[in-house]
C-alpha cells in the first residue's frame, strides 16, 4: 500500500508544480518585454497575441509623439471613438480617419537631390536609365570574384 500511497503523492505534486507552470506561464505573457528580432527590429511581447516589431526609427518616431504629447492629445480628442481592450467595441458608421499630428523627422544622412521632374514619376527617369546602363556594361566587364568588392 505504501507505494500506492507514494504514487499518489507524486502524483498530486506534479499537478501542484503542473498548475504553478501555468501560472507562471500566465504571469510572463501578460508581462511586457523586449527583444531584438532576427531582422534587428525590436519586438514588444505582452501587449497582445503576437508581438508589436517595429525598427528603432520608428520607435523612435512613436516616442517623440509620446513626448511631445501629440499622442496623448489625439487620445484625448478622440476619446468618444476609442475602445479598451475587454470593452465591446462601439459602432460608428461615419468615423473619420483622423490623422495624427506628424512627428519631425530626423535628417537623412544621404542628400536628396532637389531637381523635381514635372510630371509624376510613374518610373525611371532618362537620367536613371543612363546610370542603370552605364552600371550594366561595368558589371559584365568584372570578374565574378569582383562583383561584391566595395570601390
Amino acid at each position: 500500500m505504501s507505494d500506492v500511497n507514494a504514487t499518489m503523492a507524486r502524483i498530486a505534486e506534479l499537478e501542484a508544480m503542473a498548475a504553478e507552470l501555468k501560472a507562471l506561464k500566465q504571469t510572463v505573457k501578460n508581462t511586457v518585454r523586449m527583444k531584438v528580432s532576427a531582422k534587428g527590429g525590436i519586438s514588444i511581447y505582452g501587449l497582445q497575441r503576437m508581438p508589436v516589431t517595429l525598427y528603432a526609427g520608428q520607435w523612435e518616431r512613436i516616442i517623440e509623439l509620446c513626448d511631445n504629447g501629440a499622442l496623448s492629445e489625439f487620445i484625448g480628442a478622440n476619446e468618444a471613438l476609442l475602445t479598451r481592450k475587454g470593452e465591446t467595441p462601439l459602432a460608428h458608421p461615419a468615423v473619420k480617419d483622423v490623422p495624427a499630428p506628424k512627428a519631425s523627422k530626423a535628417p537623412k544622412s544621404k542628400a536628396k537631390s532637389k531637381a523635381k521632374p514635372s510630371a509624376p514619376k510613374n518610373g525611371p527617369t532618362d537620367t536613371d536609365l543612363a546610370k542603370i546602363q552605364a552600371l550594366n556594361e561595368r558589371v559584365a566587364k568584372m570578374p565574378a570574384s569582383d562583383l561584391f568588392s566595395d570601390d
